[in-house]
């Protein structure tokens, strides 16, 4: 490959790199993988990522930031973010970092248990089905349980 064919194989990663961050953040890890599946080489992709690194044009602590915070507003809990993070390719440090301002206030969990049991306890099968939905949001077990004994839920021992 001749040096200018390089430098057009570089630009074009480069190009190819910018409209994908145009469309939405991802992570290094995501943007690598979109840039090979559209038939850029390896170092072309490596080089488009080096340079908008060196830049501060992509960053995986600001990605990681910005996913929780949508996740938060979503009403997610904590591990299905981390879930979600390590799914789009975020260190575990990258991840820790950014989940230190995550504060659970527990509002999402009590608005997503009230929605779901409309104030009936009494069917078992119901709490359950809220259980495990919640559980799928990322909640912890101890939050839920905590969530649904505020609630007024008498929690017998199957739920322990």
């Amino acid at each position: 490959m001749t040096r200018e064919e390089l430098e057009k194989a570089y630009q074009s990663a480069l190009d190819a790199a910018a409209k994908q961050l145009s469309y939405r953040a991802l992570s290094v890890s995501a943007l690598r993988e979109k840039l090979l599946s559209k038939g850029h080489s390896e170092d072309a992709a490596d080089y488009a990522i080096a340079w908008l690194l060196e830049r501060g044009l992509l960053s995986d602590s600001r990605f990681a930031e910005s996913t929780v915070h949508s996740y938060e507003r979503r009403g997610y809990g904590e591990l299905r973010i981390r879930q979600e993070l390590r799914r789009r390719g975020v260190s575990r440090e990258d991840t820790d970092a950014a989940m230190e301002d995550y504060e659970p206030d527990g509002g999402a969990l009590r608005s997503l248990l009230e929605k779901k049991l409309k104030g009936d306890l009494s069917d078992p099968k119901q709490v359950q089905r809220t259980i495990a939905f919640l559980q799928r949001r990322g909640f912890k077990w101890g939050d839920i349980r905590r969530a649904l004994n505020e609630y007024g839920a008498e929690l017998d021992e199957q739920f322990d």
